[in-house]
This record gives structure tokens, sequence and C-alpha cells, in this order.
């Protein structure tokens, strides 16, 4: 008996760890849409990737899966829904572009517009940590974009 719920615990988690690592890979195979939005709109790469896996949970909230939203980005009717991730990777870009242009450039400036809940730039501040650290695989992605924590503040 104890042996057949060992089977059981063991199963659920190792299928709980296999969910995990799919999403988390979902992001990072982005890597390239977000160096493009980057590129294309003078930001950081690791901010758009830091905001995408703090507002979408890794790509695993509701929005991420059925809506192709990787970053909670609102429209006129609520979240709005894109026909790809890679569309909406764009579409933060751009926006991350603008507020650059208007001056927002750290984390705390852009949450003040961006998302006006408590500690959202504190939260997202320790994903660029934890993606810079190499903790989501390799940066190699984003080339010298990378290299720089030009976004950060409080």
């Amino acid at each position: 008996m104890l042996r057949a719920a060992m089977k059981g615990i063991f199963a659920i988690t190792f299928g709980i760890m296999m969910c995990a690592s799919v999403y988390a890979d979902t992001v990072s195979d982005l890597r390239p849409a977000i160096k493009a939005a980057a590129e294309e709109n003078g930001v950081d790469p690791v901010l758009i990737e830091a905001i995408i896996r703090h507002e979408s949970g890794h790509a695993k909230s509701h929005a991420a899966r059925h809506k192709n939203n990787l970053a909670g980005i609102m429209g006129r009717r609520g979240q709005r829904k894109y026909e790809t991730k890679e569309e909406c990777v764009a579409d933060l870009g751009r926006i991350l572009g603008k507020y650059k242009a208007r001056g927002r450039v750290t984390t705390a400036q852009i949450g003040r517009v961006y998302c006006t809940v408590g500690g959202w730039a504190r939260q997202v501040n320790a994903h660029m940590a934890a993606i810079r650290s190499g903790r989501h695989g390799s940066l190699e992605a984003y080339g010298e974009q990378a290299a720089q924590p030009e976004q950060e503040g409080k």
C-alpha cells in the first residue's frame, strides 16, 4: 500500500515538474522575438523577458495559454488577445519603447504606469536578476544587448 502511494506521489511530482519545465522553456523559446522587439524599440531584452515571466507566471497564466497574452496587456474590454505569442512580445516592446521615449527607463518608473500594484518593480527586478544569473538558460540569444542592466531601478 505504501509503495503504491509513493509511486503515485512520484508520478504527480514528476508530471508537475515536466509541466513547469515546458512552460519555462516557452518563454526561453521566445528569445529571438524578444531580441527583435528590444532592438526595434531600443529597450533591454531582459526587461521584456522579466515582464513576461512575471505577468504570465512563466507563460502558465490563462491569458498566456488562451489569448497569447504573455504580458498582461489590457485593451478596452479586458486583456488583449493576440494571434501569436510573438505578436504580444512585439506589442510589449512597442509599449516599453514609448515609455522610454517619455523618460520612463527604470522598472519603478515603468511600473507607475504599466502596473500600479505595489511591489511590481521589485518583482520584475528579481526576475531580471534571475535571468541575468543564467537561471533560465544562456543569454547568448540577446548578445551584447543583455550586458547592461540599465532598466533596473528602485
